[in-house]
């Protein structure tokens, strides 16, 4: 499940990387189904199933095609700073181009890359619910514009038709695929344009030592889930040396102790 080697030249020349038809029929399915009545009738489900990552959504945390990803890009110790879910009809975006340039050193968003290793900061994760094609207006990109070092251009910032950069690129993709990117890539969600909805999963990971989101997800949806998965939520820490020998906040660390969950405050 790790990254190629072609893999890890896409991903580090051009910002992104398509993982085609990684969900099964049933997992498109089912997690269709519960972002649909999250939008539009979230009581019929039970509360641990009103939010993503719970219910059937939650096959998307811990997926051994993406994990093998984010370990090779991040880390082998990661966190799932946050997670959402979209259902966007025709006409709808999420925002202008943002992202891109000098930022590339900033240790949160950052990307770098030394001694044959990426060290990418924070990277999503767009779960395609539904197939896309270039034309459609799934996130469109900027290649290469993670590890520039001058700012963005604003001749390069329109989603205007006949204003866009000739750099401005998307894809194409099949149901279920997961399209990764840096956070530090200049994107955009740009109108939707198919009369049908396009149905994401947006997860943001990041290395276990930051910390950028607040935790909004439901108490209710995060306690539901199995302990190893509740694992990719727990407290942003590397290393307790109040201890002999040091404790290292691992997975396995975890799954295995008796400890409180997570860290479930919502606080204003």
């Amino acid at each position: 499940m790790k990254m190629t080697d072609e893999e890890r030249f896409r991903f580090d020349l051009n910002g992104y990387l398509l993982r085609p038809a990684i969900l099964s029929q049933d997992e498109i399915d089912a997690i269709i189904d519960q972002i649909d009545r999250i939008k539009h009738d979230p009581e019929s489900l039970p509360p641990e199933h009103r939010a993503v990552p719970g219910g059937p959504s939650s096959v998307l945390i811990d997926h051994p095609m993406v994990i093998g990803v984010l370990q090779d890009i991040i880390g082998p110790e990661i966190r799932l700073e946050s997670s959402f879910c979209i259902w966007r009809h025709k006409g709808q975006s999420a925002g202008g181009l943002h992202g891109g340039g000098p930022s590339q050193g900033d240790p949160i968003f950052g990307y770098r890359v030394r001694n044959g290793r990426i060290h990418a900061g924070m990277v999503r994760v767009a779960f395609e619910l539904t197939a896309v094609s270039k034309e459609d207006g799934g996130t469109h990109f900027i290649p290469g514009s993670h590890k520039s070092n001058f700012p963005m251009h604003p001749d390069h910032m329109s989603l205007e038709d006949g204003k866009r950069s000739p750099f401005l690129t998307s894809y194409d993709c099949p149901a279920g695929s997961a399209l990764f990117f840096t956070e530090n890539l200049c994107h955009a969600g740009p109108e939707w344009k198919r009369d049908t909805p396009r149905v994401t999963v947006f997860n943001a990971y990041a290395h276990l030592a930051t910390h950028w989101h607040r935790l909004t997800i439901p108490p209710a949806v995060l306690n539901a889930l199995p302990r190893e998965k509740q694992a990719y939520f727990r407290e942003p820490w590397v290393a307790d040396f109040r201890t002999r020998p040091a404790t290292h906040n691992t997975i396995e660390r975890f799954v295995g102790n008796d400890e409180p969950t997570v860290n479930t405050d919502r606080q204003p």
